[in-house]
């Protein structure tokens, strides 16, 4: 699916959760119903991926800027339910112009959600006390059957994918989608909160790019 480009550009992005992993710079790109983030601007594999259905709200962050206003003074925040992301722009200019153009397809995809399949399709698979799997984007038929073949308990469909109360492994997983054509772009660990839970709980991403004959 081709990607219509809202904005792009150099941002620095705070790293890691508890805020221990300093800045890193990073190529940004906000395009249809996602806003992605690169090691650099000649990567066609992101680092990470904001999906529009997760941001509850984005704005200006002087909490951060004040921390250390003369090197991260134009900073901005992006807040989903498991995770705040923080960005620094390189002006106070560039910081307005993320925050409204975000807004601004924030408000179109409530619209005109967009469903078609994603060229990237993230998959988060939950452990602890209530385990389960998310999957972010269209996936398949007959994959998506495998996936859930053993589920007891839910299965959630919304705009963008599916979630399914199911204990499973991040290995279980990527085999799966590896036989079926996928790859793997990117993985990492974090604390977000599944659909079946109103707790944030420790996660595995893996971030898998399609098929070229997934249709």
């Amino acid at each position: 699916m081709a990607k219509n480009v809202t904005m792009s550009g150099w941002v620095e992005k705070r790293g890691g959760l508890d805020a221990t992993k300093g800045w890193k710079n990073r190529w940004c790109i906000l395009s249809d119903n996602m806003f992605r983030y690169f090691k650099t601007d000649s990567d066609n594999t992101p680092a990470g991926i904001i999906y529009a259905e997760d941001i509850e709200e984005v704005s200006e962050d002087f909490e951060e800027a004040q921390k250390d206003i003369s090197k991260h003074g134009f900073t901005f925040k992006i807040v989903t339910k498991g995770r705040t992301f923080v960005f620094n722009a390189a002006s106070i200019a560039k910081r307005d112009e993320w925050i409204t153009r975000i807004k601004e397809l924030l408000s179109a995809h409530s619209e005109d959600p967009i469903i078609s399949p994603l060229k990237y399709t993230s998959v988060e698979i939950f452990y602890g006390a209530k385990p389960g799997i998310r999957i972010n984007g269209n996936v398949g038929t007959e994959l998506m059957m495998q996936l859930t073949n053993s589920v007891t308990g839910k299965i959630v469909q919304d705009n963008r994918g599916w979630f399914a109360e199911l204990s499973t492994s991040h290995t279980t997983v990527l085999n799966l989608f590896t036989q079926h054509g996928w790859n793997l772009v990117n993985a990492f660990s974090c604390n977000s909160i599944p659909s079946n839970s109103t707790q944030a709980s420790y996660s595995d991403m893996l971030i898998m790019s399609s098929p070229n004959n997934f249709e």
